[in-house]
């Protein structure tokens, strides 16, 4: 029997990666699979190990870090020929170690990675891979959301403090920083977005967009955010989009999600696009964008598309 391969991809600076301690998770992995380890030293790194395993025929690919990690490994399995489907390609593993960690808590993994790997190991063992569908942004790939306006200029905003050597954020700072770029620095006026779908439903006078892949969107520390309740790695896009920042209308939004958030929240300054397998949106002036989590240079169109089964996941 051929020994299963697996590359574990650290990076050392995710919120709980030290605090893990690497060997409740090297020993596990390596009493079931042929392992190496690869320590992330630099942004993009992550992309470029999960590509090569991929050319090397590695089996697995495990991330120990946070959503930006998972992303960039995600692309780097698909680097190479986006369009071919699952079959040859690694499976991926998620071990939590990020401040939010909402692919992980969306799979319903345990908190820290010493216990997630066990289920992960028990999914190695039985060669269990769970197909799952993922959002593109243009030639990005995301496992979770992305979002244009607001919550896109709150993700640049943690990346520059993450940049000047800060500490990895926990929720409180996501909060704290959240409150102070939408009342002080967000601009409410412009850009003036288009969201428009395959079917040429349409919406103009647009202020803020969230796309979905799946539910819930983020994390408020123990609290999830699901503006698109609906969205399912086994479905198309959901899209939501506000008309309007309105401190009130906005406040009073973002409350009724958390304390409800299986249902489905709207009202006037809310429009809807349900299942969708192309989402396009421009504007009149360069807006923010992120991917989960991942701020994206800003540009004044994005395409967002479905692709269906398109990475497996060692689950």
């Amino acid at each position: 029997m051929t020994a299963v391969r697996a590359l574990l991809i650290v990076n050392p600076v995710a919120t709980a990666a030290a605090a893990a301690g690497l060997a409740s998770i090297t020993s596990p992995l390596a009493a079931v699979t042929s392992l190496d380890v690869a320590v992330t030293t630099h942004p993009g790194h992550a992309g470029e190990l999960a590509r090569s395993a991929g050319r090397a025929g590695v089996h697995v690919v495990v991330v120990l870090g946070g959503d930006g990690t998972v992303n960039e490994a995600v692309n780097g399995l698909l680097a190479d020929d986006p369009e071919s489907g699952p079959v040859r390609r690694p499976a991926l593993g998620i071990l939590p170690a990020g401040g939010m960690n909402v692919a992980a808590r969306s799979l319903g993994l345990p908190p820290h990675p010493a216990r997630a790997v066990r289920r992960l190991v028990t999914a190695v063992s039985q060669e269990r891979r769970t197909l799952v569908s993922l959002g593109r942004a243009d030639g990005r790939s995301f496992l979770t959301g992305a979002g244009i306006g607001f919550g896109a200029e709150l993700m640049a905003r943690v990346d520059a403090a993450r940049a000047t050597g800060g500490r990895p954020p926990t929720w409180r700072r996501y909060l704290a920083e959240g409150a102070r770029q939408f009342r002080q620095a967000t601009e409410r006026r412009s850009p003036v977005l288009r969201v428009e779908a395959e079917d040429g439903d349409a919406v103009d006078d647009v202020r803020a967009v969230l796309v979905a892949n799946t539910s819930p969107y983020a994390y408020l520390g123990p609290w999830p955010l699901s503006p698109c309740p609906r969205a399912s790695w086994q479905g198309h896009l959901e899209g939501f989009a506000l008309t309007t920042l309105s401190v009130p209308r906005c406040t009073a939004l973002m409350t009724r999600m958390l304390l409800a958030p299986r249902r489905e929240h709207g009202g006037r300054a809310v429009r809807r696009f349900r299942e969708q397998r192309t989402l396009t949106v421009t504007a009149d002036a360069p807006f923010a964008l992120h991917v989960d989590g991942e701020p994206l240079d800003r540009c004044r169109r994005v395409r967002f598309s479905s692709c269906a089964r398109a990475l497996a996941l060692a689950l």
